[in-house]
């Protein structure tokens, strides 16, 4: 199953959340041809996900994304990430992915992220897109933005009220 990966590293999350938080443990795989260190990761995975696990196994290339900071708490890498989302195929609110880490300038093009919300059948989603080293940015995760949770540091308030703004224009 996971001969395509070569003993290129890898992620191993369900259909809706990683124990990213447990990088090392239950998330982070080194080397996909390690069948042995691959079964450990995956077993403490489902052991702690237990009945929140979410449709079954997702295992995804890892990138190598920006480097910002390790995880105050956990020490997992955190990486120049943001989250977006999208209303009716509009660019409502952009965020941090993570509290920790100088984000510096953020990127300003977003039309191509834009046209791939626009061209997904969903009311409401969520974004996350990620800078790799090389510069480039890609999409990490869509997901149904009633789903997804906002940042420690977003503004829910102001988030809300714009979500709500947003609703009745449409309307």
């Amino acid at each position: 199953m996971f001969d395509e990966f070569g003993n290129s590293p890898i992620i191993v999350k369900d259909y809706v959340k990683s124990e990213k938080h447990n990088w090392h443990e239950a998330c982070f795989i080194p080397d996909a041809s390690n069948k042995e260190n691959v079964k450990k990761i995956v077993e403490r995975f489902i052991e702690l996900r237990g009945s929140a696990l979410n449709e079954g196994l997702v295992f995804r290339k890892f990138e190598q994304l920006e480097f910002l900071t390790e995880h105050s708490k956990s020490g997992m890498p955190l990486t120049k990430e943001y989250r977006l989302l999208f209303l009716f195929g509009k660019l409502v609110k952009m965020f941090n992915y993570w509290d920790e880490g100088d984000y510096g300038d953020t990127i300003t093009d977003f039309t191509p992220f834009i046209d791939v919300a626009k061209a997904i059948d969903s009311n409401f989603l969520t974004m996350d897109i990620a800078k790799k080293n090389n510069y480039e940015w890609i999409i990490i995760e869509l997901g149904d933005g009633q789903t997804a949770g906002l940042p420690d540091n977003a503004n829910k308030e102001e988030f809300y009220m714009e979500l709500n703004k947003n609703i009745r224009q449409h309307v």
